[in-house]
C-alpha cells in the first residue's frame, strides 16, 4: 500500500505529542514558533496546506516564542474553514483537545467583545445627528429696492415691505434621529439664518408723530386706531434683529420641526410620519414645498411595479397673519361702527391629499395626485365687508401631474402643472395655474470630488394655484407678489468632499405686484452659495 506524503504528514501531527524527536520540518513556516514544541510540526503541515496564514507576515508577531493563547488563536481561527479535507480535520482536532482550555477562554472574551460591541451600536444607533453649513452671498433687486415701483407712479411702491431676506446669510440646517425600538424614530430639525447685510432688511416701522392724525385709511389693512399718532417710515433694521426668534420662527435656531416616523402594517411597510416637517408634493414641489402640520403615510404599491402611493391629511404651518375690523351696530347713529379688530393666524386651509408615482418605463417617471380642501380656520366674507378670507376660500381643491423623462445620458427634462379648481380671479396672468419645466444636465455625488451638474428651470406661477410653494428660497417675493414668471439658471459643483458648490441666476424675472395697483414688476436674483454637508 502506497502512502503519500500529505497521509505521512497527517500521521505525524498525530503523533508528535507522543515524542519530542518524532518529526521535524522541513521548511520554517512561522519563524517563532519553538521548533521542539509537539505542535510545531502539525502547524507547521497546516501552514503549508493553507489552512492556517499567522498574521499575514510569516510570524506571529516577531521572533519571539508563541505562547498557549496565540497558538489556541490560529487553531480557532483554522477551525473556521468550511473547506477543509478529512486529513486537515484531524489535525486541528488534535490540536484543539491540547487547547481546550484556551480555546474556552478565548471563546468567553470573544462572546464578552461581541456583546460590548452591540451594546456600544445599539447606543450610538439610538441618537444620530447630521446636517449642512450654508454660507450664501448675492444680489436681489426685489429684495433691496421699490424702484421698479416707484418709477411706475403712484402710490403702491409706498406700502411695499420687503420679507424675503435669504440672500446674504450663514445658515445651518441640524437634523436629529432618536430611535424608539425597530419601527419607530422620532425626529427633529433645528435651523438658523444668521444675515450679515444689514442694508436689505429696511422695512416699514410706524414712528409716532404725537396726536396728529396723518391718515384717514387704515394703515396696512391693520386697525383704525393707526391712524393716529404715526406715519410709516423706512427704517433700516439689522442682521442681529432680523435673526430674533420672533422675525423668523422657522429659522430662528430652535427646533423648528418635530415628528415621528414610523413602519407600521404586519410587513412594516406603510411609513408614516406624525407632527410638524418640511413636506414636499410632486417632483419639483409646486403644489407644496414648506413646513406642514399633519400626519402622512407612503406605502409601495402591491405588484404595482415600482410604484407608490401617498395619503396624507395636513395644513400649512406657515399661516400668514391677517387683521380684520371688527365693527357693531349702533341704533342711534343707525350704522355700523368700528370696534376695534381681530387678528387671524390661521389663514390656510386644512387639506387631505392621494398622490400616486412611479416608472413608466425604463425612461419615464411620472406623479400625479389630487388635494382636496377639507376645511377652513376662518369666516368666509359675507358680503358686508367686515371681513372674510378671500384667499383660497372659494377654492375646493387641486390637482397636480409631474412627468420626468431621460433623453438621453446625463440629460433628463422634469415638466410639472398645477391646477386650481378655484373661484378665485388674478387681475394678471392665469391665477389657477402653476407650470414648471426643469433641464437637468449631469449631477453632484458629494462623495465624488469634481462631479458637477448643470440645470434651467422656466416657471408660471399663478396666485391661487399652490399651498406653500416657495422655489429656491424666497424667489416669489416681494410680499403681494400676485403670481411670477420667468427662468433660473443654475450650475453646482463638488470641490471637495462632502462639499458642493452652487450659483443661481434669474435675470428677468416679471412679478405681478397688487397691492394698491395691479402692475408687472421686473426683477433679478444672483445668488452663490457653498453647502457644508456632515
Amino acid at each position: 500500500m502506497k502512502i503519500n506524503t500529505k497521509a505521512l504528514a497527517i500521521l505525524a501531527g498525530l503523533t508528535v505529542g507522543m515524542s519530542s524527536t518524532a518529526f521535524a520540518a522541513t521548511a520554517d513556516s512561522f519563524t517563532d514558533v519553538p521548533k521542539d514544541h509537539w505542535s510545531y510540526q502539525a502547524l507547521d503541515y497546516l501552514a503549508k496546506e493553507g489552512v492556517i496564514e499567522g498574521m499575514g507576515d510569516s510570524t506571529f508577531q516577531g521572533s519571539r516564542a508563541m505562547t498557549r493563547y496565540e497558538m489556541a488563536a490560529i487553531v480557532a481561527k483554522a477551525m473556521q474553514k468550511n473547506d477543509i479535507s478529512f486529513g486537515d480535520k484531524a489535525v486541528l482536532d488534535k490540536l484543539s483537545a491540547e487547547y481546550a482550555n484556551e480555546l474556552g477562554t478565548l471563546k468567553n472574551q470573544v462572546n464578552k467583545n461581541t456583546n460590548d460591541i452591540n451594546d456600544l451600536k445599539n447606543k450610538t444607533d439610538k441618537f444620530k445627528i447630521w446636517g449642512m453649513a450654508r454660507v450664501q452671498a448675492g444680489d436681489d433687486s426685489g429684495l433691496q429696492k421699490e424702484s421698479s415701483l416707484k418709477a411706475m407712479g403712484g402710490d403702491a411702491w409706498k406700502n411695499h415691505f420687503h420679507n424675503g431676506d435669504y440672500n446674504n446669510r450663514f445658515y445651518m440646517d441640524l437634523e436629529g434621529q432618536m430611535k424608539v425600538n425597530d419601527h419607530a424614530v422620532a425626529r427633529f430639525t433645528v435651523e438658523k439664518n444668521a444675515r450679515y447685510n444689514d442694508k436689505e432688511y429696511q422695512v416699514k416701522q410706524r414712528v409716532m408723530l404725537g396726536d396728529k392724525v396723518v391718515s384717514k385709511a387704515p394703515f396696512n389693512n391693520g386697525p383704525a386706531s393707526w391712524n393716529k399718532g404715526g406715519w410709516a417710515l423706512p427704517l433700516p433694521v439689522s442682521g442681529e434683529l432680523r435673526d430674533m426668534p420672533d422675525m423668523d420662527t422657522n429659522h430662528s435656531g430652535l427646533i423648528s420641526n418635530i415628528w415621528v416616523e414610523l413602519q407600521l402594517g404586519p410587513k412594516h411597510d406603510w411609513y408614516t410620519n406624525i407632527g410638524r416637517k418640511w413636506n414636499g408634493i410632486g417632483m419639483q414641489n409646486l403644489l407644496l414645498g414648506g413646513q406642514v402640520d399633519g400626519i402622512a403615510t407612503y406605502h409601495p404599491i402591491e405588484h404595482g411595479h415600482g410604484w407608490w402611493m401617498s395619503a396624507q391629511y395636513w395644513k400649512s404651518s406657515s399661516d400668514a397673519t391677517q387683521y380684520t375690523l371688527d365693527y357693531k351696530y349702533d341704533k342711534a347713529k343707525n350704522e355700523y361702527v368700528y370696534d376695534g379688530y381681530t387678528v387671524h393666524a390661521r389663514r390656510n386651509p386644512i387639506n387631505a391629499t392621494l398622490d400616486f408615482w412611479g416608472p413608466l418605463g425604463k425612461y419615464m417617471d411620472a406623479n400625479v395626485g389630487y388635494t382636496r380642501v377639507v376645511g377652513h380656520k376662518y369666516q368666509k366674507d359675507d358680503g358686508s365687508g367686515l371681513g372674510g378670507d378671500g384667499y383660497w376660500f372659494d377654492t375646493s381643491g387641486f390637482m397636480n401631474a409631474d412627468l420626468a423623462v431621460k433623453l438621453f445620458k446625463d440629460f433628463k427634462v422634469t415638466g410639472s402643472y398645477v391646477k386650481a379648481f378655484t373661484n378665485e380671479k388674478s387681475a394678471l396672468g392665469h391665477g389657477d395655474r402653476d407650470l414648471a419645466v426643469r433641464f437637468d444636465y449631469r449631477g453632484t455625488d458629494l462623495n465624488k470630488v469634481g462631479s458637477w451638474g448643470a440645470y434651467a428651470k422656466w416657471m408660471n406661477l399663478g396666485a391661487f394655484a399652490d399651498l406653500g410653494h416657495d422655489d429656491e428660497w424666497s424667489t416669489r417675493e416681494p410680499t403681494f407678489t400676485n403670481g411670477v414668471r420667468g427662468w433660473y439658471f443654475g450650475f453646482k459643483c463638488v470641490p471637495s468632499q462632502n462639499v458642493e458648490w452652487e450659483t443661481l441666476w434669474a435675470p428677468n424675472l416679471k412679478e405681478n405686484f397688487t397691492y394698491g395697483s395691479d402692475q408687472q414688476v421686473k426683477r433679478h436674483i444672483l445668488r452663490s452659495w457653498l453647502d457644508f454637508h456632515f
